[in-house]
């Protein structure tokens, strides 16, 4: 799901029913992207993007498969439609394997390891399962798969995530992320009046209230 809350929508994100009903693991990863000022009311939008519509990359040696969700990586864009520009990759690193990609010198990155253990950047600093990695500045991005996985994965799972700095303040309580605490205030107004945007119900339902920002 790939949503912008805007001037505020109410959802929630469950897990698909037959996977609740046969069980199995199931990664749940909410991304909050800010909004600039000027656009905290915009109107609310949904994506519903499917594995199949990712743009789907392999490294040269092919020890990696990169999925990008948004944003560009060496010329192939990702489905997801943001306000600010932004990069979200998901990489799959077999044991061994080293990816270098090209990354916007402008923006900044992270990377959240979903699974599996490796390295990130030149000089090699460990990773595993829950960390998270903050890349310095540059124009590309590194990172590795160790040889013998630690846990129960086969491979390096990992989330790459950055974008252009929006350097402005930020008030936040509870769901609503606007810019000062006034703001906050006529947010939670607005929610109690029922002034809060909808989108179809076929494609979220409601419960929680999430204006001022993106929800990836």
């Amino acid at each position: 799901q790939w949503m912008t809350a805007g001037g505020g929508i109410l959802h929630i994100e469950e897990p698909p029913e037959d996977l609740v009903l046969s069980g199995g693991v199931f990664h749940g990863f909410q991304l909050w992207v800010n909004l600039p000022a000027r656009l905290k009311m915009t109107q609310p939008r949904y994506q519903d993007i499917r594995a199949g519509q990712v743009a789907l990359l392999t490294s040269a040696d092919g020890g990696a498969l990169l999925r990008v969700i948004a944003g560009e990586i060496d010329g192939h864009p990702g489905p997801g439609v943001t306000h600010t520009p932004i990069a979200l990759v998901h990489a799959t690193v077999s044991p061994g394997a080293q990816v270098r990609i090209p990354w916007r010198g402008d923006f900044n990155a992270l990377g959240y390891v979903l699974s599996g253990s490796g390295s990130v950047g030149a000089d090699r600093r460990p990773v595993r399962t829950g960390q998270l990695a903050v890349f310095g500045a540059g124009e590309s991005i590194t990172f590795a798969a160790d040889t013998k996985m630690d846990g129960p994965s086969p491979s390096l799972d990992i989330l790459l995530l950055g974008g252009e700095p929006i350097r402005e303040p930020v008030a936040a309580y509870g769901p609503f992320v606007m810019n000062t605490r006034a703001e906050l205030v006529q947010a939670f107004e607005d929610y109690q009046a029922g002034r809060l945007g909808s989108i179809p119900a076929a494609a979220i339902v409601p419960e929680a209230p999430h204006p001022g920002h993106d929800v990836l």
